[in-house]
């Protein structure tokens, strides 16, 4: 009674402070994601988080959309290949193979995730609420990592979500790779109070990781060390190095136990385990779905095509039906959107990437700014769940989506920074004295 008690009064609060003003919203929107309270034993009568926050945002935005600019620039490409990209997912229920009413639910999940993105993008429009939008992440990643790893052990979530399930909405694994630069760099480069956290929330959500046992984590964690090795400037790599060589150790030689060792190593000679092997087989036949519908099968119809080329024995048990997923961001995009739809997916992510490297770039001068130290975390969090998606489908994961708004409000905070610099250079020049 008392969780129904403390979540319910969260969200309550969350809701009236949106009226306040929306950006408010977007926090309370992001936070019914991240602390996903549904998954709680208690009793808030089925209460839907996600719906009414969301609903509660749209409402203050009509009632305050007077407030705030549109700012155009060559970034806004990111949302607008975002948009293109829904749109086209929601158009292949048009030619869907088996159920054009599968794909429109599913794309209308999508579409609810693109337009927080959207309105984020608006809303989010200085450095401090930036800052208040990162600290929610790391407390988001903190409670699912800390409900993932303790909740079923002390009772606060059922047995059901433990290990790979997780008690996120989507991945536990993915959201949390995603987030692990965020919380090593700001271990180092941000506030006190920043620190306070990632060093708090870091052993948890390297053990939520841990405990999913998925061979995807550990790979994509991996691919994000190294980035944080050799992609960053020098100086950054350096300060962030007791960092990384902690999480490393509290990773190899505190959180792993033997038998989580014993399935990593699969990786080094996939054939000889079969859950792994089979994927060879499952993106065989993914490829001649692609060349026999190279517009697409429609979108999420791929589990209930792929009984047409998989033998019975790779196919799994679904209700009353045998069905199975592409585990490939990639080929599930390519074969259920067709080539239009992959491209507009990837050029979404690829043009958020390029942005982050620009961000990327400002880290090389003399000073470091926070927004670039943002940029840099989510753009090595996203090339980590870019390398999970070879092997599962992370497509839909919401944060994903969130990054890429990220790319487009830390390009204009930056424009925006330089601006007032170039402001206050011109002000200094005019008071100085002028030789005679």
């Amino acid at each position: 009674m008392l969780k129904a008690i403390l979540y319910l009064s969260l969200t309550l609060f969350g809701i009236c402070s949106t009226f306040i003003d929306p950006f408010y919203g977007v926090l309370t929107c992001l936070a019914a994601y991240l602390l996903n309270p549904t998954v709680l034993s208690m009793t808030d009568g089925d209460f839907r988080y996600q719906f009414w926050t969301t609903s509660a945002l749209l409402l203050s935005v009509m009632l305050h959309r007077s407030r705030w600019p549109i700012e155009t620039g060559s970034e806004v490409w990111c949302l607008r290949l975002m948009w293109s990209f829904v749109i086209f997912a929601a158009l292949t229920s048009t030619w869907a193979v088996v159920s054009a009413s599968i794909a429109l639910q599913t794309v209308y999940e999508v579409l609810k995730t693109v337009l927080l993105v959207a309105l984020m993008v608006r809303l989010v429009r200085t450095e401090r609420q930036m800052t208040m939008m990162v600290n929610l992440f790391i407390i988001g990643a903190f409670h699912a990592a800390v409900l993932h790893v303790l909740g079923v052990r002390w009772g606060y979530v059922p047995s059901s979500f433990a290990r790979e399930m997780g008690v996120l909405p989507d991945s536990q694994t993915a959201v949390m790779v995603l987030f692990v630069p965020l919380l090593l760099l700001l271990a180092v480069f941000g506030t006190r109070m920043q620190r306070l956290m990632c060093w708090c929330a870091l052993p948890f959500v390297l053990d939520s990781i841990i405990g999913t046992y998925e061979r995807t984590g550990f790979v994509a964690l991996l691919a994000e060390v190294l980035l944080l090795l050799i992609y960053l400037p020098a100086r950054i790599t350096l300060r962030a190095l007791p960092a990384l060589l902690v999480a490393a150790g509290l990773f190899a030689f505190y959180f792993t136990p033997p038998d989580y060792w014993k399935k990593m190593r699969t990786i080094e000679d996939p054939t000889e385990e079969a859950s792994a092997n089979e994927r060879f087989i499952v993106n065989e036949a993914s490829r001649q779905m692609f060349r026999d519908y190279p517009m697409g099968v429609g979108y999420r119809n791929y589990p209930y095509v792929s009984p047409r080329y998989l033998p019975d024995n790779v196919l799994t048990s679904v209700g009353d039906q045998r069905l199975r997923s592409a585990h490939n961001s990639y080929f599930t995009i390519l074969c259920e959107t067709g080539v239009v739809g992959f491209v507009l997916w990837m050029s979404m992510f690829g043009f958020a990437l390029v942005l982050f490297r620009r961000l990327r770039k400002q880290g090389k001068g003399k000073s470091i700014s926070v927004v670039a130290i943002y940029g840099m975390a989510f753009e090595v969090g996203l090339y980590g769940w870019a390398m999970g998606g070879w092997t599962q489908a992370y497509h839909e994961v919401d944060p994903a989506y969130w990054f890429v708004g990220c790319a487009v409000v830390l390009i204009r905070l930056q424009r925006s920074r330089r601006r007032a610099e170039e402001s206050e250079s011109m002000e200094i020049g005019e008071a100085l004295p002028q030789p005679a």
